[in-house]
This record gives structure tokens, C-alpha cells and sequence, in this order.
């Protein structure tokens, strides 16, 4: 059981789907603790499963490499955009709707559960120095952004190659990142909570929208 299974809408609530989820979240855990204290190199698949308290074989029925657990944020922040961008009412903008549909992420009300940007600081430290975790980390950056290009195409009604689909998930990219930059905090680059993140979007947005409609 993942996270991305738990957002199809097809896995049934019940002990042991809520068994699953606990164990895959202490595998998280305890994969991100352990690889940013003393490396991800120096950490094994038998460190991670003993301190999640489940067998190195178990471990393999839910992540299939060290890297994969390790960058589960990226997936389950896959899941919580589309569950939470297919909350957003159908206005015409999508920018705006994507730009929502974070917000709510950020403010603990994805229809899917919470996100916790905690991790993604954890997560950033280890791909900084680890390079498989690196390269793993820019192919799930694709497949996020096929997934909201994929997500936006189909509220639209159209190919995932309109070029209005291209647009608006570049644009919406780019007010993210120009969010991040302000999220994180001082020479640390440690990423500020969730409400100042969540504010911080929404003003940047508002700043977007203005320039738009004054020019």
C-alpha cells in the first residue's frame, strides 16, 4: 500500500490499509533520519527496516530502492496535487486552481492527507549529497510535472501538448519557485512552515496577477 494507491479512490478503508500506510510512513522516517545523520551512502536497507521494525524483505514490497524511500515526499506531493487539483472547482483559471490546490496542500486540507514539508528539508539535504538520490530526484521531478501537465489537459479538455497547457504549468512552476526562494530562511536553506509558505505563494501570486492586468 502507497500513498499514490491510497489517492486512486479504489483501496478500502480498513485496519490493515491504515497498517500499511503506518508502516510505510515509519520507513519514511526512518530512512530520512538515518541517511541525513550519517549518510545515505553509509546507510543500508537493513538499518532503515529495523528501525521501521519490519523485515529487509518487507521493505522491498514498498519501495524498490534505498533512493525511492528516501524521495517518497516527491511522490506522495505527486498524489496530493492531483487529489487536491481534482478538489478545485472548474473557473477557467488554472493557474489559479493549481496555485489552490497547493495552498490547500500546504494548509493540511489535501482530500488525501497532510504533506510534511519537514521532510522535503530532510529530503533536500540528503540529494545535495548523494548523487544517485540526486538523479533519482530529477526524474520524479518529471513525472510531477507530467502529472499536473496530464491533470491540467484533462480539466481543459485537451492534448497534454497544447501549447496552453504547456503555458500554464511553466508559468505556475515559475511562481512556485519564486515562492521557494522566499520560503527558505536565512544561509541555512531551511524551508519556513507551512502557513508562511502557503502566504508566501498566494502573495506571489497576487504580485503575478497585477502585473498581468498592468501591462
Amino acid at each position: 500500500m502507497t500513498l499514490a494507491e491510497a489517492g486512486t479512490g479504489q483501496v478500502k478503508a480498513g485496519l490493515r490499509e491504515r497498517k500499511k500506510l503506518q508502516t510505510r510512513d515509519r520507513l519514511i522516517a526512518a530512512a530520512l533520519d538515518l541517511c541525513d545523520r550519517q549518510g545515505f551512502e553509509s546507510t543500508t536497507v537493513d538499518q532503515i527496516a529495523d528501525i521501521a521494525d519490519i523485515s529487509p524483505r518487507t521493505f522491498n514490497r514498498y519501495f524498490a530502492t534505498k533512493e525511492d524511500v528516501v524521495l517518497a515526499p516527491i511522490e506522495d506531493m505527486i498524489t496530493s496535487m492531483a487529489a487536491s487539483l481534482d478538489d478545485q472547482p472548474r473557473t477557467g483559471n488554472e493557474i489559479e486552481a493549481l496555485v489552490n490546490a497547493q495552498v490547500q496542500i500546504l494548509g493540511g486540507r489535501c482530500p488525501i492527507g497532510a504533506v510534511d514539508l519537514a521532510r522535503f528539508e530532510t529530503m533536500n539535504r540528503i540529494i545535495q549529497n548523494a548523487p544517485s538520490v540526486s538523479a533519482r530526484s530529477i526524474e520524479l521531478g518529471e513525472k510531477k510535472f507530467q502529472s499536473i501537465t496530464a491533470k491540467v489537459a484533462e480539466r481543459l479538455e485537451v492534448d497534454t501538448d497544447d501549447p496552453k497547457v504547456r503555458v500554464i504549468v511553466s508559468v505556475y512552476i515559475s511562481l512556485m519557485h519564486l515562492s521557494m526562494d522566499t520560503w527558505r530562511c536565512g544561509s541555512t536553506g531551511q524551508i519556513a512552515d507551512s502557513a508562511v509558505a502557503a502566504e508566501t505563494l498566494q502573495a506571489t501570486y497576487k504580485i503575478f496577477r497585477e502585473v498581468i492586468e498592468n501591462h
